[in-house]
């Protein structure tokens, strides 16, 4: 049985919403550029750790921004991006739209015989927990990273907090309800929990 981790979705129209539209001014501002410290944390928290690495993407999209290795797996779901989106080929909004979401079994099927899940990628409250979710319900020891979902674009330039080889999961509560201790820890901790309070994420049951 092997150790996987799973990145949902690293496609253009995702990553793009988070980056700097112009490239020249991560250096005009001295800010890192994202997805090189992204790339760091794939392979020294988990290839390095032995987990066999996958992407999920869709069949009428590439992974975007990250460049999968030699022996890495790229699964693409039984649905286009565009069945997935509320706007169409050129931008509109459309009508009635109910989100389709992918066969979340076959891609855990397409797996094999897991002895641990890690999941990441986009985005934490939707996809990524959906299928940490099911694959849970199927016996298999899951947990999401929740620093390598979408929140890592929100947390990577913090020096002092941010790892690039390892994953706390009591770190990351800590550094997330610091914010709003200045309102007292009862306050910080109501607003933790509208966010994570899912048991997926591992804090409460």
């Amino acid at each position: 049985m092997k150790k996987i981790f799973i990145y949902m979705y690293p496609i253009k129209e995702y990553t793009s919403f988070f980056l700097f539209h112009n490239d020249e001014l991560y250096d005009k501002w001295k800010v890192k550029r994202p997805l090189p410290i992204l790339e760091e944390c794939i392979q020294k928290r988990y290839r390095e750790s032995g987990y066999e690495i996958v992407f999920v993407t869709y069949p009428d999209r590439q992974v975007f921004g990250l460049t999968p290795q030699e022996n890495d797996i790229i699964i693409t779901t039984d649905i286009s991006f565009e069945d997935n989106s509320a706007v169409d080929a050129k931008g509109n909004k459309k009508e009635n739209f109910v989100p389709v979401y992918p066969n979340i079994k076959d891609i855990i099927d397409y797996l094999g015989s897991i002895k641990k899940l890690v999941v990441g990628g986009y985005h934490f409250n939707d996809c990524v927990k959906r299928l940490a979710e099911y694959a849970k319900e199927q016996g298999i020891d899951t947990s999401i990273d929740l620093e390598l979902t979408d929140i890592f674009f929100s947390v990577y330039r913090n020096n002092d907090y941010f790892k690039t080889d390892g994953y706390d999961p009591e770190r990351f509560k800590e550094h997330m309800m610091s914010e709003d201790l200045e309102f007292g820890y009862e306050v910080a901790l109501k607003q933790f929990k509208l966010m994570y309070s899912d048991p997926i994420f591992g804090f409460f049951k």
